[in-house]
This record gives structure tokens, sequence and C-alpha cells, in this order.
């Protein structure tokens, strides 16, 4: 698993990038899962994240003809770009 990790100091926020490709085995969803959740933990949320959750979020990625997606971490929560 690759994953691209931006550290935006203007806005204090951590940027997790994914790429579609990485997703081959159930424990890639598992691996994503617990990476959103370290980072979430450095600002005390809790992502309520599982891997069905990360799966949905790369088949609607592909279903969007996109590459990759972003996650972006800050005290104001957890959002999901596509």
């Amino acid at each position: 698993m690759i994953v691209d990790i931006d550290i935006d100091k203007f806005s204090q926020s951590y940027l997790l990038k994914f790429e579609v490709e990485n997703f081959k085995t159930a424990d890639d969803y598992k691996m994503a899962v617990t990476t959103v959740t370290c980072f979430s933990n450095d600002y005390d949320l809790d992502p309520e994240l599982d891997h069905e959750d990360m799966r949905e979020i790369v088949e609607k990625t592909i279903e969007l003809e996109k590459e990759s997606f972003t996650f972006e971490i800050n005290d104001d929560g957890i959002e999901v770009d596509i």
C-alpha cells in the first residue's frame, strides 16, 4: 500500500492520498483504514470507518472514473475528496 502523505501547514491538515490501483486485497482496505485512524488520533478524532466503508469509497472513485481519493484530517474533522 502506497500512500501520499502531505501536511498542509496553513490549514494544519493531514492530506492522505490513496491511489485506487493499490487496492488489490482485503488487507489493503484494512491497512488504509488503519492509516486514516492513526492520523485521526492526532486530533482525537474517531473516523468510525471500517474496511467495507473504504471499499465503498474505492468503488465510488472508480465509478467516477477517478484514479485517487484524498482524506483531509484536521481539527474540523475528516473529509473524503474524490
